[in-house]
């Protein structure tokens, strides 16, 4: 790893450490009262795009990965209305973050076997809140923006 990127990478840890107090209060703010915070999902996926797109600048595409998953179902999370599809979002969320956190922390080791049974499982939880939302490419975006179809 360069000693720029090695850089970056510390600075990015030390941004995430400001997101991630954020995100666990907000966690921690849902799990007291599940229905009457439930609009704390909408700071938690905020979050997970910051990330996600300093991520992506970086090349951790594992990460930004993940980060997507954690936006995806905090989006999610805001419109459930079961307790238990709360609960289910949260523990998802926890992981989450968890796992980025680690993630960042400790760039060199090995986690994709990890990587890969979180994935799965946050795919899971998705699907059971009705998939992800869907995407527009940056291809499709630029043809609206030239007027075409």
């Amino acid at each position: 790893m360069s000693a720029d990127r090695a850089l970056k990478l510390q600075e990015f840890v030390q941004e995430l450490s400001g997101f991630a107090v954020s995100a666990e209060k907000a966690l921690k703010l849902i799990e007291v009262d599940p229905h009457g915070n439930k609009g704390e999902f909408e700071n938690f996926s905020e979050m997970m795009i910051a990330i996600r797109g300093t991520a992506m600048q970086l090349g951790l595409s594992t990460v930004a990965e993940m980060a997507g998953f954690g936006e995806e179902i905090a989006v999610k999370g805001a419109f459930v209305e079961k307790g238990s599809q709360i609960k289910k979002c949260v523990a998802a969320l926890w992981d989450t973050l968890t796992t980025l956190k680690f993630m960042l922390v400790n760039p060199d080791a090995e986690t994709g076997e990890e990587s890969e049974i979180l994935k799965n499982r946050l795919q899971a939880t998705l699907r059971s809140l009705g998939g992800a939302r869907e995407t527009v490419s940056a291809d499709d975006i630029e043809k609206l923006l030239r007027g075409e179809s």
